[in-house]
């Protein structure tokens, strides 16, 4: 379905990450789905499967070691979430303000380990028992096997590279085309790594992909028509998922008052567009400048009150010399 397989692009299926823990190592090892001929999937690097209510089935993960020392792999099976840049991933760290969920695919699927080592060169299957729900459902229960080298205890040097590797694994009863449905939340002043921001709560209401989308975004100040900030990216959606999506002020201030937010999200035929009020009180504005070090503060004129005193200052220094050296003069002619 090449719907499905269009909207992924952006899902980062079956990529590898490596993230700095605190010593060496790049890629540790190399995870591979295993074919099965009962139960094709539509995708060679992830599993796209159509399974019927209450069907069972096994799924194998092929992992290998392609270190010259044994690595330790932590498995866990996460449902797919929407990060504040508004990428999807399957890791299970990100935070989801999605509440309530029509089916929870984390209960759907089970692995078999949730630890393993591998010697130099070995191999191992990680096998997912799926167990799908007794109802039908609409759309596509998202989620994947996030794989994690365990990292070591002791470490050479500062850092150490830790290797993972996600692989999706999304469930549907049919295959059928679902248009997403996007909700604005609450939006609210607030800063991350020293930058004042706005974050903004948006949410995929439906159990559908939304990715390789452009979201613009305007901010007003009060009652101004011009915005105080604007831009867009791109941007994506897991089904059924919530983010709370940051927008950065790039150096500006935060000014007491009422701000209103106006976001667009499109892509091809999918336009949706929305927008907020929220306020900035002026101990928040005055904290958050305060502690903003991209904001640049303009030079200062220097008063002109200070410039009339340094010339009085070296006005009478200059009619004292003058003087001195009269008189000393005066005393030399006696």
């Amino acid at each position: 379905m090449k719907w499905l397989i269009g909207i992924l692009g952006i899902v980062g299926l079956s990529l590898g990450f490596i993230v700095p823990v605190q010593g060496e190592s790049l890629q540790s090892f190399d995870a591979q789905i295993q074919p099965d001929q009962e139960i094709p999937s539509q995708n060679d690097a992830y599993f796209d499967l159509q399974l019927a209510p209450e069907q069972e089935v096994q799924l194998k993960v092929t992992v290998t070691n392609l270190k010259e020392s044994p690595v330790t792999i932590i498995p866990s099976f996460n449902r797919a979430r929407t990060n504040q840049l508004g990428v999807v991933e399957y890791s299970g760290k990100n935070q989801d303000t999605t509440q309530a969920l029509p089916v929870d695919i984390e209960k759907v699927v089970q692995l078999s380990q949730k630890e393993f080592t591998l010697k130099e060169n070995e191999q191992k299957i990680l096998e997912l028992t799926v167990t799908m729900p007794n109802k039908p459902f609409e759309g596509v229960l998202a989620g994947g096997i996030y794989l994690q080298e365990k990292p070591r205890e002791k470490a050479q040097g500062n850092i150490q590279n830790v290797f993972s590797r996600e692989i999706a694994v999304l469930l549907q009863n049919e295959r059928e085309k679902i248009e997403p449905v996007l909700e604005m939340k609450e939006a609210s002043p607030t800063q991350v790594n020293g930058r004042n921001a706005v974050k903004v709560g948006l949410q995929n209401t439906k159990a559908t992909y939304l990715s390789t989308a452009d979201i613009q975004y305007e901010l007003f100040n009060g009652n101004e028509e011009t915005p105080q900030l604007s831009g867009n990216q791109a941007i994506g959606f897991a089904p059924n998922s919530g983010m709370a999506y940051l927008i950065f002020l790039e150096g500006q201030k935060f000014e007491e008052g009422t701000y209103r937010l106006k976001i667009t999200v499109s892509k091809e035929d999918f336009h949706w567009s929305d927008e907020t009020l929220f306020k900035v009180s002026k101990k928040t504005s005055d904290s958050y400048n305060r502690k903003d070090a991209s904001i640049e503060e303009p030079e200062k004129p220097f008063p002109w009150l200070i410039w009339l005193g340094i010339g009085t200052i070296v006005g009478l220094v200059l009619v004292i010399v003058w003087l001195l050296n009269k008189l000393r003069k005066n005393n030399q002619n006696e």
